[in-house]
C-alpha cells in the first residue's frame, strides 16, 4: 500500500510510430500523413480525456516514439492541452531519461496504455494502493473490459488470460528501488502474453530466489462495471456472435456513460 513518506513516481506510456518487425509490410504505411493523423485522431478521443478525467493526477505520461519518427512533426500535431504533464521522447532515449527521473525516489510506476485505449477514472489510485513495500516487484493491470469497434459502434467483452500471462490493459510494473536499483520497465517484461513468466525471470535476475507471494495482479474488477475499453477501428466478424450482443445489452448504460458522452 502507499506510504506517505515515500516517493513515488509514475510514468504512464504510450508506445506510437515504433517497427516491431522490420520486414512487415505495415512499416511501409506507418510514418504516412493519414496513418499519424488518425493515430493522433484516436489518441486525443479515447485516451486523454481519461487521462485527464483521472482522480489522481501524480503521474507524467509520455508518448514514445519509434527512432526513425519526425520528433518535431508530432509534437507539432499534439497541440491539445491537459492538466497532467506530458512528455514526447524518442525510444532510445527513454531509459536515460529514467534514470535520470528516478534517482530521489522510493518507487517506480512505469505503466503501458496504447494511443487506442480508454481506461475508467480511478486507474491511477489503484496501482498506487497496489504498491507494498515488503516487495520488491508487483505487476498489476485490468484483463477485463470491452472491445468498441468503431466502424459499426459496437461493443464486445473484452477477458484474455492465459497459462503463463495476461493480455491487459493499463499493465503496471511497480517497482520499489530500495530492492531493484534499476530503471527496469514494464516493456522490458516483453510480451502479454508470457509476462507472468517473464517477470519471475526478472526475479532470478536481481538474485531473488525465495518468492513467497504472486508477482502479478490482474484485476477483473465487478463484471457489471469493466475498467477499460479497447478501440478497434476494423470490425471483425469473429466477434459477432449471440454471447457477445448479449453483452453488449447488458453493459448499455455503462458503455453510453464512457463512450458516448464525452
Amino acid at each position: 500500500m502507499d506510504n506517505p513518506n515515500s516517493k513515488i513516481i509514475h510514468f504512464i506510456t504510450t508506445r506510437f510510430l515504433i517497427e516491431f518487425d522490420s520486414k512487415s509490410d505495415f512499416n511501409k504505411i506507418l510514418y504516412s500523413e493519414n496513418y499519424i493523423a488518425n493515430g493522433i485522431r484516436v489518441m486525443k478521443r479515447y485516451l486523454f480525456p481519461s487521462l485527464e478525467s483521472q482522480s489522481c493526477k501524480s503521474f507524467t505520461w509520455i508518448l514514445i516514439l519509434g527512432n526513425k519518427a519526425n520528433l518535431t512533426y508530432i509534437k507539432s500535431l499534439i497541440t491539445f492541452k491537459y492538466s497532467f504533464e506530458m512528455k514526447i521522447l524518442y525510444e532510445k532515449d527513454f531509459k536515460k531519461y529514467l534514470r535520470n527521473k528516478t534517482k530521489d525516489y522510493d518507487v517506480l510506476i512505469t505503466t503501458r496504455i496504447d494511443y487506442d485505449d480508454r481506461i475508467y477514472y480511478d486507474a491511477v489510485n489503484d496501482v498506487r494502493k497496489a504498491i507494498n513495500f515488503d516487495k520488491p516487484m508487483i505487476l498489476y493491470g485490468y484483463n477485463r473490459g470491452l472491445y468498441y469497434f468503431e466502424s459499426n459502434e459496437k461493443f464486445f467483452l473484452f477477458n484474455l488470460k492465459t497459462k503463463d500471462g495476461c493480455h491487459s490493459i493499463f499493465c503496471s510494473l511497480v517497482i520499489n528501488l530500495r530492492c531493484v536499483n534499476d530503471s527496469y520497465t514494464i516493456y522490458d517484461i516483453g510480451n502479454h502474453m508470457f509476462i507472468r513468466k517473464n517477470l519471475l525471470e526478472s526475479y532470478k535476475r536481481y538474485g531473488i530466489k525465495k518468492l513467497d507471494y504472486d508477482p502479478a495482479i490482474f484485476d477483473r474488477g465487478d463484471p457489471k462495471f469493466p475498467k477499460f475499453v479497447y478501440v478497434r477501428q476494423n470490425y471483425s466478424h469473429s466477434m459477432n456472435n449471440t454471447k457477445n450482443m448479449k453483452i453488449q445489452r447488458k453493459y448499455r448504460e455503462y458503455i453510453w456513460r464512457t463512450i458516448k458522452n464525452f
